[in-house]
């Protein structure tokens, strides 16, 4: 049901690959929802369907059937010439590889959207600089992202994919290149781009303890979402204790089919 502050709505989406004959239902009627300012973990084991889902969401795919929207617009059939001007207006992406431009310093990285949106130059620098302070990057801002650490270049990407103000943030295993200490500093900066900047964020996870961060968790299987979570009033501890018994009671589940 589409309420006024929904972000992102899926109802009934699906996706089939034909490869030389053979048939595979990547995503099997899912239908979800996400409001504004919520913080969703989509989780799931290789080959879930959470990729094929992310990509459909990304606008990079399309379904076969079902509706997506975003900001009450319909993606699904959206031209392909207007998908282009779409990501740039309403998406931000964080990435497990960074995706940053090496020949930039991460000011310019940062600044690039706001770039191409031809925004005055006084208001890029005010709106970076800002950023940056929030996310703890300012000494680094001179710098070219192989010139500093993994987490720094992730928090980077952080605000290069909230600078716009987008609709919806799309974090693809974001933590999965990083070492604990700087996998917990992005997890706090997602959720303070969630509480300070109202971010609607939609992360992609198999790792339980990134999970505990969300508000509220899809568990796919086999192109399906088998279970939910809502975090509620619990702390993340409790949340966390919860997301690794949902997991086990799949996996325990998927024994007994087999």
């Amino acid at each position: 049901m589409e309420g006024q502050d929904t972000v992102l709505l899926l109802e009934n989406v699906t996706k089939i690959y034909d490869s030389g004959g053979i048939t595979t239902v990547a995503v099997n009627n899912i239908s979800l929802e996400a409001a504004k300012g919520s913080f969703i973990g989509i989780m799931g084991a290789s080959g879930s369907g959470k990729s094929t889902l992310l990509n459909m969401i990304a606008t990079i795919d399309r379904p076969d059937r079902g509706t997506i929207k975003i900001d009450g617009q319909n993606i699904s059939d959206l031209p392909e010439s207007f998908l282009a001007d779409f990501r740039r207006q309403h998406l931000g992406f964080i990435f497990q590889e960074y995706n940053l431009l090496d020949t930039l310093t991460i000011e310019e990285n940062i600044a690039l959207a706001l770039t191409i949106k031809e925004e005055a130059k006084e208001k890029i620098k005010d709106t970076v600089h800002s950023l940056a302070a929030d996310l703890a990057i300012t000494e680094v801002l001179h710098k070219f992202p192989y010139e500093v650490s993994g987490g720094q270049r992730q928090r980077c990407a952080c605000a290069r994919a909230i600078v716009t103000n987008p609709s919806l943030i799309l974090a693809d295993e974001p933590t999965g290149a990083l070492d604990s200490y700087s996998a917990r500093q992005l997890l706090e900066t997602l959720v303070m781009l969630r509480l300070d900047y109202h971010a609607t964020i939609l992360m992609v996870t198999h790792d339980a303890f990134s999970a505990s961060y969300c508000d509220r968790i899809f568990f796919l299987k086999d192109g399906e979402v088998k279970d939910s979570l809502d975090r509620g009033e619990k702390d993340k501890q409790n949340f966390f204790a919860d997301i690794l018994d949902v997991m086990a009671k799949l996996t325990e589940e998927a024994g007994h089919v087999s």
